[in-house]
This record gives structure tokens, C-alpha cells and sequence, in this order.
């Protein structure tokens, strides 16, 4: 435009000024560089499939990120939280996989425990390395715990005595950890399957059904404070490679054993606690829509106001990115097939071993 104007510059004053003021009035009237993330994702409904049951860790974080992350994504979508629970959440890693639309317009989080049921399960109706991570908003801190009328209230005890577990499915910790820990140490938990989120676990214990929970979020305990206040728990272990800083006396499950294979197979079942709370979409998501939503969930993870609002419902923030997750999880679903085979015969329901 300006050497147009200088290329005019002989010119008498009042030409020169109609010749550039035409100038600008075509260069305004060009057309506005289009979105194509933005144009599709606006007015549209994202779908969040969360793949347990309402009033547990995950459903919280689940819907605080559902609550805050459309202000992000290019469009601002609506996302609209549907839990989805069944098998530990497999039920809704097959749904994402085979039946979602591989558009952009679904997001997920399930139980981290899926990688490995994967990993030990080949007929499993998705690949999890093949999904999008979009990012994990948080560790998966999960404990095991007995209620204060326990007939057993240390690890040594429950070698000697029965403890009834309340879990959720075969397929989660709640269930695979204490069958695992009966195998490899010599623990005597009995598991009760069939509740469905970790509030409904919760509730067994104050009803008497159960005498403790063989996994469980620590968010979601921090929604029972009187658990604490008032000595109604004890905690057993930790399902995680190193000491959770606010349980700093309490062992991993690592700790439980000093028998190299065993701890292995431990290791891997606690590596999913650095999966944790990950939000992923479907396949073949388009790279576009895939980076976008990488993006929104990372400027999401650093807004004051959501920081706030969790810190107000006590929700972890400790996040990881799209990428990294993406590499965390094809690390795990890659482990060696001896290491996949002990830990497969470690985590059978009982009467199931070969």
C-alpha cells in the first residue's frame, strides 16, 4: 500500500488521497482469515464420556473440567458430561473407540487402569495407545483403607485374618490390588464387586457391608473430612511408585515386598497412577481439532480461575501434557510379555488361576 501511495506521489494532493483511501477500502473488504477449528466447534456439543459412576474422584474432575474448558477450545463448544460406567471403565474405552465420532466432538476419561486391562486382555475392543491424549489434569492417588471395626488393621493382620473389600469391577484396582496383594504377599482380603463408584464403596463401609475399600481416589476422601477428624479409617498403602506427600509414614504397594518379579508386577499396576486423571478423544481425530484441544487444556490447567475452583471443590491440579501423556501410555502398553504375564496371573478373581 505505501509504495502504491508514493507511486502517485507527482500527483495533485486530493488524487493522491482518493487513490490510497481506495486502497484501504480494498484492502478492509478482503475477506477475514477463517478458522476451520473454530468454524466447526462453533455452536456444537462435545460429549464427555466419563467412564464411572457420579460422586467419585473422576466424576469431580471430570465435571470441573467440563465446566471450564469450552472457554479454551477455538468455537467455545458446549461440553456436556455423560457417565458411562461398566467393567472398570472398558465398557466406555470400547464406546469411545468403536462408536464415538472421530470428529473432535468426544472426550473421555476412564479408570488408567484400562492401558493394562488392555495389555492383559488382547481381545479388548480398542488400542489404548491409539487414542488422543488431550491431558491428564491429575495424579490418580488412590489408597487402600479399612473402617475403625476392622478384624484387621495393618498389612501383618490381614496376613493372618479376613478383611471383606467393597470394589467396583474385576477389571479396577479396587479389586486387581487386593487380589494381587493375596498372590504376592500372602494377604486374606475377600473382594465384593458390584458398587459402582467410589461414594457408593464409601457408603458400604458406613453401612457395615464392607470393612474397607482396597482402592480409592484422595480426592475422594477429602470429601469425608469426619473420616479423618474422627478416626474411621485406616490407611493401608498407597498404589503408586513413590510416597504421596501428605501420607508420608504410609507404604506404596511397592514397599509390601522385597521379591524382585513381584515388585515388578506391582510397579506396573502402580504406574497408572502417573496416568491418572487423563482426558483423551477418539481415533483419528483430526490433527487440527487434536492440537486444539491440547492447547485448551493447557492454558485451562493454568487459569487462576480454574485453579481456584478446584482448590475450592479440593481437587488435585498436577498436570501433564497431550504429548507427554501420549508417550506415558504407549510406554505402558509396551511392556515386556513376561512382565504383562505375571502381573495377569497376579490380578485373576480367585478360583480363576490355572
Amino acid at each position: 500500500m505505501l509504495n502504491a501511495c508514493l507511486a502517485v506521489r507527482r500527483r495533485s494532493l486530493r488524487t493522491r488521497r482518493r487513490l490510497c483511501a481506495a486502497l484501504l477500502l480494498t484492502l478492509t473488504a478482503l475477506p477475514a482469515y477463517a478458522d476451520p477449528v473454530e468454524d466447526f466447534y462453533k455452536g456444537r456439543t462435545i460429549t464427555m464420556i466419563i467412564g464411572l459412576g457420579e460422586g467419585g474422584g473422576y466424576d469431580l474432575s471430570a465435571r470441573l473440567v467440563a465446566q471450564h474448558l469450552s472457554q479454551f477450545i477455538p468455537g467455545k463448544p458446549t461440553i456436556v458430561p455423560r457417565n458411562m460406567p461398566g467393567a472398570g471403565s472398558i465398557a466406555a474405552a470400547e464406546y469411545v473407540y468403536s462408536v464415538a465420532p472421530r470428529d473432535g466432538t468426544t472426550l473421555a476419561i476412564f479408570q488408567p487402569t484400562f492401558v493394562l486391562e488392555k495389555a492383559t486382555d488382547k481381545a479388548r475392543k480398542f488400542e489404548s495407545e491409539k487414542f488422543g491424549y488431550v491431558g491428564r489434569v491429575d495424579q490418580s492417588v488412590l489408597v487402600g483403607l479399612v473402617w475403625k471395626d476392622s478384624p484387621a488393621k495393618t498389612i501383618e493382620e490381614i496376613k493372618q485374618r479376613e478383611v471383606i473389600l467393597s470394589a467396583n469391577a474385576a477389571a479396577g484396582t479396587s479389586a486387581t490390588i487386593p487380589w494381587a496383594l493375596n498372590r504376592l504377599i500372602g494377604t486374606k482380603f475377600k473382594v465384593v464387586l458390584g458398587y459402582a463408584s467410589s461414594a457408593t464403596m464409601g457408603l458400604a463401609l458406613e453401612r457395615g457391608e464392607a470393612h474397607g475399600i482396597g482402592s480409592t481416589s484422595w480426592d475422594y476422601l477429602q470429601t469425608k473430612p469426619d473420616w479423618f477428624n474422627d478416626k474411621k479409617i485406616a490407611i493401608l498403602y498407597t498404589i503408586a511408585l513413590d510416597r504421596f506427600r501428605d501420607l508420608p509414614d504410609v507404604p506404596t504397594v511397592l514397599e509390601l515386598t522385597k521379591v524382585d518379579k513381584d515388585r515388578n508386577v506391582l510397579k506396573l499396576m502402580a504406574s497408572t497412577s502417573s496416568i491418572g486423571r487423563a482426558f483423551l478423544t477418539t481415533p483419528d481425530t483430526p490433527p487440527e481439532r487434536l492440537a486444539a484441544l491440547r492447547a485448551a487444556f493447557d492454558r485451562m490447567v493454568q487459569d487462576p480461575a480454574f485453579l481456584a475452583d478446584a482448590r475450592k471443590r479440593k481437587l488435585g491440579v498436577d498436570p501433564l501434557p497431550g504429548n507427554d501423556l501420549q508417550v506415558l501410555v504407549n510406554d505402558v502398553a509396551t511392556q515386556p510379555t513376561e512382565i504383562v504375564e505375571a502381573m495377569k496371573a497376579a490380578v485373576l478373581p480367585p478360583g480363576m488361576e490355572k
